[in-house]
């Protein structure tokens, strides 16, 4: 196949095999699903990383169980980089911002509270709802060009973990830059091609993220529709994520080139040794789960750990408690269910908000903590 971004011939540099959609969860063991397939391909033109087969979005994110108001972290990172855009040293007046992919309105509420006119675009029901409820205007619908040109001109737009999920990239982008105002700024957030490759965190990749970014591959898609960077910082949001800044330019100013190399032959390598270490040392111990996250069903899934070895997963989600991990058939229940049982071993999948999980639970939870990619020894 060839690159969605920049046309150039791409190659498979892993594959998971039939994976069932991550955050579909079940409301019974019994229920059916769907295995779809899931090999990532790398384009050695733009360094971008994208999934072969792309799943139907409606299957995805019209019933999303995703809230990003129940992260602590999520909320703390967005109320910064808002007081950063609206406090900033260059006078900068923000008079309209818009988030693509505002989900339950997490971060738009931060602006919000300080006077600035805010408008969110999600198509995802549950959390768009959400935002409504508390007074988020939001669009439900899939941002694409056509759409940006039904919408206002934004002094600040926000893309955080979005650009991974769209379907046509330069659309999307050039969407972003159809109602972005001449002298406005574009903040975006993906996770990173390189943390993932170094730390072989293939439960990342999953059917609702169409790419992978790399330093290159994100600058170019961008110059290639009118913007240039001004400013990129690495942060740690999902095992490693990059934060960068955008200004439209009038012209095309060619190529941008990072000097990025991924070794995907030793991931492939880690992958089996991890996976295998993993499968081993639950089947011998008492062990539940936390963090019903994406990376759950991909890491259960891939290891072939059913209930029998992992029977519950406790989660903060109210959506999500009381459904089942399909494909493993693990039942999620709360937090509280999980410290009355007191398991001796708990697996947190998701491992992107260990630090958190550990200090929350300090002292009431008398077991010992692991994530997949660091077991006890």
């Amino acid at each position: 196949m060839n690159c969605r971004s920049c046309g150039s011939p791409t190659e498979r540099v892993l594959s998971l095999g039939e994976m069932p959609l991550a955050n579909h969860l079940l409301d019974y063991p019994s229920e059916s699903y769907k295995k779809y397939p899931l090999d990532l391909m790398f384009c050695p033109g733009c360094k971008l990383g994208q999934l072969k087969e792309q799943v139907d979005p409606a299957l995805m994110f019209e019933e999303y169980v995703y809230y990003s108001s129940v992260n602590e972290p999520t909320i703390d990172s967005a109320r910064k980089i808002v007081d950063q855009m609206v406090f900033n040293p260059d006078e900068r007046n923000v008079e309209l911002a818009i988030e693509i992919g505002s989900n339950d309105g997490y971060l738009l509420t931060r602006y919000r509270e300080l006077g600035v006119p805010i408008l969110g675009v999600d198509p995802a029901r549950g959390p768009a709802n959400v935002a409504a409820l508390k007074g988020i205007p939001t669009v439900q619908d899939y941002f694409t060009l056509k759409l940006a040109k039904t919408l206002p001109k934004a002094d600040v737009i926000h893309a955080h973990n979005v650009l991974a999920h769209v379907q046509d990239l330069n659309d999307f982008v050039a969407g972003i830059g159809e109602i972005l105002k001449p002298d406005g700024v574009v903040v975006v957030e993906v996770p990173y091609l390189g943390c993932l490759v170094e730390q072989s965190a293939f439960d990342t990749i999953y059917h609702e993220h169409n790419y992978y970014f790399s330093i290159n591959a994100v600058l170019n898609l961008f110059l290639r529709n009118g913007m240039r960077v001004t400013k990129l910082e690495r942060i740690p949001a999902h095992g490693g994520s990059l934060r960068l800044f955008f200004l439209k330019v009038p012209w095309y100013e060619g190529v941008a080139v990072a000097d990025e190399k991924f070794d995907f032959d030793l991931m492939r390598e880690r992958i089996v040794q991890q996976t295998n270490a993993l499968f081993n040392f639950v089947r011998e111990k008492k062990v539940w789960g936390f963090g019903a996250a994406a990376k759950a069903t991909m890491m259960l899934n891939f290891c072939n750990i059913g209930d029998d070895l992992i029977p519950m997963i406790a989660d903060s989600t109210p959506a999500k408690i009381g459904k089942f991990i399909p494909g493993t058939g693990q039942r999620i229940v709360s937090p509280d269910d999980w410290l009355r049982e007191q398991p001796e071993w708990t697996c947190i999948f998701a491992w992107n908000y260990e630090e958190e999980i550990r200090s929350k639970y300090q002292g009431k939870y008398k077991g010992t903590f692991f994530t997949p990619y660091r077991l006890p020894q």
